[in-house]
């Protein structure tokens, strides 16, 4: 498949049609770098930010969480350079995992130049060999590969170059500008993204490495609590554009929606602002009330045919610390962090609910 390198050519799927033998797309960032290539950024005023879910196919190990015909999610992030492009797409990464409901969601972060720099000493083969072990994450041997010198160094100690120690530790390695700038890229990258709330999630791991040879720079991957595989990987491809002959910085990521449903809780339980309960005869008000509040971006419940130790039961079991009992013309609101109930006015309700002076429009379901 043009674009995606060697690394990849025995995951094709092939298909013999005649005396043609055709491959079923193993990923979607080539066949969109192709079509931004040729059609997309003619006209494009900006960075283009593109987002896609396809099936794709490779032909690999049978194991958990390895399919052969799996769906990928991903948004590529066209035109924009380090370290801007990289963080904004990394947090996407992470806030995306966050609200699939995937628990102790963590991106491990790591950049190919100190990398790429040293093996360049190493016969072709040999570098080819390295990359498929550090794919692998098979750490123990690798360092007598390339036998001696700095190469061999740093494959060794590539386990524990990892965290901000790791990243200090990793300045003796870097002797090149090449280097010396991957690192500061990286740490540009990691400031950034201290800007988007997201660093506790991320951790630096120079031992990153992806399995397609057209990735240039800044690397990751994500794991979620419990899952013995990556939920999603990306990655900055600079020159990928190129061989579409289309000269332009680029970035991106793809999760494995499959892997990613795996990763998260069966029945995500989701928060709910208030429960309002209604009697026989408060039951339209109850109704119509209902709608203000959700037309106001607030999650509400309506729970009818309950008793009150029912209703507290069922609004602990949601999340809920405000119920409102509707009973004929009044209004009370329990406070379940206080445990406490007040008569309160439909106005006032609305007001210490839903504070902005115009509604406001979110999504929300129940």
């Amino acid at each position: 498949m043009h674009g995606t390198g060697p690394g990849i050519e025995d995951q094709l799927v092939k298909v013999i049609d005649g005396a043609a033998v055709l491959a079923l797309r193993p990923e979607m960032t080539v066949p969109i770098a192709r079509l931004a290539a040729m059609r997309l950024l003619r006209s494009a005023a900006g960075p283009l930010r593109l987002c896609y879910v396809a099936p794709v196919f490779r032909s690999q190990e049978r194991g958990l969480g390895r399919l052969r015909e799996f769906t990928q999610a991903g948004v590529e992030l066209l035109g924009a350079p380090s370290p801007d492009g990289d963080a904004e797409v990394i947090a996407l990464a992470v806030e995306s995992l966050r609200a699939a409901g995937v628990p102790g969601t963590t991106i491990r972060l790591g950049h190919l130049g100190l990398l790429n720099d040293l093996l360049q000493e190493l016969p072709e083969g040999l570098q080819a060999d390295v990359r498929a072990r550090l794919y692998r994450r098979e750490f123990v041997g690798i360092g007598n590969a390339a036998l001696d010198g700095p190469p061999a160094r740093l494959l060794r100690a590539l386990p524990e170059l990892h965290g901000l120690d790791g990243l200090e530790r990793a300045r003796e390695f870097a002797t090149s500008p090449t280097s010396r700038g991957a690192l500061r890229e990286l740490e540009g990258v990691a400031e950034q993204l201290r800007a988007y709330g997201v660093a506790d999630a991320v951790e630096i791991d120079l031992s990153v490495i992806r399995d397609f040879s057209y990735y240039t720079g800044i690397v990751f991957e994500a794991h979620g609590q419990g899952a013995g595989y990556p939920l999603l990987g990306g990655g900055r491809y600079d020159t990928l554009l190129a061989r579409f002959d289309a000269d332009c910085p680029a970035t991106g990521f793809a999760l494995g929606l499959e892997r990613v449903l795996a990763a998260a809780p069966e029945e995500p339980v989701e928060s709910r602002d208030l429960i309002l309960v209604a009697d026989e005869r408060s039951r339209l008000q109850v109704v119509r009330l209902a709608a203000d509040l959700r037309g106001a971006g607030l999650r509400v419940l309506v729970a009818t045919g309950m008793d009150w130790p029912a209703v507290l039961r069922w609004a602990e079991a949601c999340g809920v610390t405000k119920v409102v009992r509707v009973v004929s013309e009044e209004m009370w609101l329990y406070d379940a962090t206080t445990r406490r109930e007040s008569l309160i006015t439909r106005n006032q309700l609305l007001i210490s609910l839903t504070p902005q002076s115009e509604p406001r429009v979110v999504a929300w379901s129940h």
